[in-house]
């Protein structure tokens, strides 16, 4: 009996040391053409990850998607991995090079530097370890779909994958175009990218009436969470607050309460909200106040990621603004917990100075 119970004890402590230090994704040091004759002499691919420092979704991708053991377990094994920032030193003219828009860009690329795919904006660690393999097996990349399709030009699946691709990567190209290919070689959706495509469209031409239409004619399609997230921000832009919150209620009853691009879209719109109050130099004390607790309950939706060091600073502001140093302070601290960066210092920096000019 004692020794099983040893042996137990040293099994769930091995299993506990495993998770402990497992290690984050590893970064090489040097310049572009240094990590470009490490990846040729280690026969790997090269994973550069665009960031600057005011990106907060670069650091987001940092916290949650680089510490994933899956996504670091394989990105170390297989790939050399490099930041650079894209406004320092070779970062503008590579930024350039590969054409990045926005950040965080990740672009993977072969050890002579051409572009493999990328990945842009901040993706999900459940979502970026599926893109990272399929990009180190050459599968799903855009130079493989543009192949299929300079080789099949009418497959309503290329022409979908090749939109859905310069969407999702920032790329240009004639999107509606290949969207409307999409529909035009399966107006019966046999392949079921034809009502992928009539979402995706709708989307680009901020057509409502059609979104809502599809929700009700495709209620199963993958698009459905998107065309209620689209419909609540087209009336949030159109500052339509009761529409937008329709939706986005809509989509947590047939979604769930905790489905993350929900929450993480409903959260933005609480900041928007609190942010507007906070930019408006005629906001009245009771508007800021309002604005206060639009922003704690936007805390509830975004927790633990970097959109709730937003809160807390908007708070602080608002805070500021109605004379209420106490508050503001707690507010600026909580932020700069979670998030330590420059602009959450001078915050606090100029709540310091109010305390000591009273």
């Amino acid at each position: 009996m004692k020794t099983i119970l040893i042996n137990f004890i040293i099994a769930v402590l091995l299993m506990f040391a495993k998770t402990s230090f497992a290690e984050d994704v590893v970064f090489s040091q040097g310049s572009y053409q240094e990590i470009l004759d490490k990846a040729k002499s280690g026969n790997k691919t090269i994973m550069i990850d665009f960031i600057t420092d005011w990106c907060k979704w670069c650091v987001e991708t940092d916290r949650k998607v680089y510490t994933n053991p899956e996504v670091s377990s394989f990105a170390n094994a297989h790939q050399i991995n490099w930041k650079i920032d894209a406004e320092k030193g070779e970062g503008p003219e590579l930024a350039k090079k590969y054409g990045v828009k926005g950040f965080p860009t990740i672009v993977f690329a072969n050890a002579d530097g051409t572009e493999i795919d990328r990945i842009y904006g901040y993706v999900p660690a459940d979502q970026f370890i599926i893109k990272m393999k399929d990009y180190n097996a050459g599968v799903n990349t855009y130079s493989s779909i543009k192949t299929q399709l300079e080789t099949d030009p009418e497959n309503p699946v290329y022409n979908y994958k090749m939109a859905e691709k310069i969407t999702s990567n920032g790329l240009d190209g004639d999107v509606k175009m290949y969207l409307n290919n999409a529909i035009k070689f399966d107006p019966s959706n046999e392949k079921g990218y034809t009502d992928d495509a009539k979402f995706m469209l709708a989307y680009m031409n901020e057509d409502p009436n059609s979104l809502i239409s599809l929700i009700r004619e495709y209620p199963e399609s993958e698009k459905v969470k998107d065309g209620y997230l689209n419909l609540a921000s087209y009336y949030a832009d159109k500052n339509n607050p009761k529409e937008a919150e329709k939706y986005f209620k809509e989509a947590f009853a047939k979604f769930g309460n905790n489905d993350f691009d929900i929450r993480q879209s409903y959260g933005g719109y609480l900041l928007g909200e609190g942010y507007s109050v906070m930019k408006n130099e005629k906001s009245t004390k009771d508007e800021r106040k309002k604005a206060i607790k639009t922003l704690e309950k936007c805390v509830e939706y975004v927790k633990g990621t970097v959109n709730e060091a937003s809160a807390y600073f908007m708070m602080s502001e608002l805070y500021l603004q109605n004379k209420n140093i106490k508050k503001a302070n707690e507010c600026i601290d909580k932020s700069i917990s979670i998030y330590d960066k420059k602009s959450y210092r001078d915050q606090k920096e100029k709540i310091n100075k109010k305390v000591t000019k009273k």
